[in-house]
């Protein structure tokens, strides 16, 4: 009676072989990870040891079977109560412990253990191996792998009413309640992503207490007085900290990214929101969000290889000027290319948002497309541009390696309020003195100035966060 049970086909909804093959995707990245952590805790454990034993791929072996069986119980596997996917028998009813238990062992020694055997010593076989394991579940009834033929059970997206609560007549008001199952799966999703949510914030606080703390340690330090911060340029090897010189570099390169930024990106968005078609917006706001994706590194050789010598200079010249390769105006307008996808793409969707029914009611009055765009829809939409304008401002004041290699003040700068001379930003500055050797050379609180620096542009940028927050609560309106 079981060898014909084992060969009739089975008579259960199946998952298709995509959410099998994701499933197996995830079950083989899970192993690698618990090997690589097996692998680091035998670098520190090693050492007084001598030797660890077991090879690594067998150990994560032996802790993912040991997982895996936690959920046996519940005639699952850890990814396959994510994906929802039971190990039935062939008529669909949840296949008790000891079935799954050989079920899964059979593949483990399949799927793992040949392979770690096989791995080192012939890998034309391992290859063999892993081509008839995919053609046979490929090919197979039901997707079944031997493992399957094996044990008798089967991988189905769905269990039998007579054995799962959750699928039976509801007869009393207790059905209605989530089984313990379901309610235990639901609190470890919950615990996980509580976890999620709290490695973030813990992430956040060490960095602001490690920033924060050693730039105490630069104002409280014997060598530190508050003269230094105003010397005659940022020059931090030699004990000299003036902040204003890069205050200002930093406000010349956000108001002239902002001045390019804020009026193409603003004119995108009406565009690809008022004007454009379908078809022109599929094409052209990817094209646009795709510009955010260049590497600053380039746009920062694009300013001094293009613009300084190609835009700049020979405007220079018929003023009857001289600008160098290196200035603080190439950065801020290579910082202004880097910002329009940002205040473009924001603004759009803001504008993009305001219903239908306030154009169509301007249109009726007789109003142009552009009234319509400029008196109604862009007032409607003004905290989204709001916001738009304030995350390039952030994005102006924190970008670093455009204004590393095109201001042209990365060994420090004098204060220099003339913006077609080389300067420097406070990212700028914190670049330069992290780059290298120039972090222990110098004055001894060179180093701590750095995390000063960041301190200040951390409180910037929440600053400006704020004041964006405040903007958009007071300019919001709710359709």
């Amino acid at each position: 009676m079981t060898a014909t049970a084992v060969r009739r086909a089975p008579s259960v909804s199946t998952p298709t072989l995509t959410s099998r093959g994701i499933g197996f995707v995830v079950e083989l990245v899970t192993y690698l990870v618990v090997t690589m952590a097996v692998a680091i805790l035998e670098y520190f454990v090693a050492g007084p040891l001598s030797d660890f034993g077991p090879s690594n791929w067998l150990i994560g072996l032996v802790v993912m079977a040991a997982w895996h069986g936690w959920h046996w119980a519940g005639s699952q596997t850890p990814v396959g109560s994510y994906l929802d996917h039971y190990i039935t028998d062939l008529d669909g009813n949840p296949a008790p412990f000891e079935q799954i238990a050989v079920r899964q062992f059979a593949k483990y020694g399949v799927l793992y253990g040949l392979p770690i055997l096989l791995l080192d010593t012939n890998l034309v076989l391992f290859g063999c191996l892993v081509g008839a394991t995919g053609m046979a579940l490929f090919w197979a009834p039901s997707h079944r792998g031997p493992w399957d033929y094996l044990a008798g059970t089967v991988i189905s997206d769905t269990v039998s009413a007579e054995r799962n609560i959750g699928l039976a007549p509801l007869t009393k008001p207790s059905d209605l309640q989530l089984s313990g199952r379901r309610v235990a799966e639901n609190n470890r999703a919950r615990r996980l992503l509580f976890l999620a949510g709290l490695s973030s914030v813990i992430v956040s606080v060490l960095i602001v207490y490690n920033i924060f703390t050693e730039a105490w340690a630069f104002v409280a330090a014997d060598e530190f007085s508050w003269g230094l911060l105003t010397e005659r340029g940022w020059f931090p090897r030699r004990n000299e900290f003036d902040l204003a010189t890069l205050f200002v570099g930093t406000l010349w390169v956000t108001g002239i990214a902002i001045a390019v930024a804020g009026p193409v990106g603003l004119g995108v968005a009406i565009y690809l929101s008022e004007y454009a078609k379908p078809n022109v917006q599929r094409i052209v706001k990817p094209l646009i969000e795709t510009l955010a994706s260049i590497p600053s590194v380039v746009l920062g050789f694009f300013a001094i290889s293009f613009i300084s010598p190609s835009v700049l200079g020979p405007i220079y010249s018929a003023a009857g000027g001289a600008i160098g390769i290196f200035s603080i105006l190439a950065a801020g307008l290579g910082v202004g290319i880097l910002t329009i996808p940002i205040v473009a793409s924001i603004a759009e969707d803001a504008m993009r948002s305001v219903p239908r029914e306030l154009r169509e009611a301007s249109y009726g009055l007789g109003a142009r497309k552009v009234t319509t765009a400029l008196r109604v829809v862009f007032p409607a939409a003004l905290s989204g541009i709001s916001a738009a304008f304030i995350v390039g401002i952030s994005r102006a004041i924190g970008e670093t390696m455009v204004v590393f290699l095109a201001a042209g003040g990365s060994g420090g700068a004098i204060f220099e309020a003339n913006p077609s001379e080389p300067g420097q930003t406070v990212t700028a500055a914190m670049a330069s003195l992290g780059a290298g050797t120039d972090s222990v050379a110098g004055s001894g609180i060179a180093f701590q100035s750095l995390y000063f620096l960041g301190a200040l542009l951390f409180l910037m940028t929440l600053v400006l966060n704020l004041f964006s927050d405040i903007i958009v609560r007071r300019f919001r309106q709710v359709y």
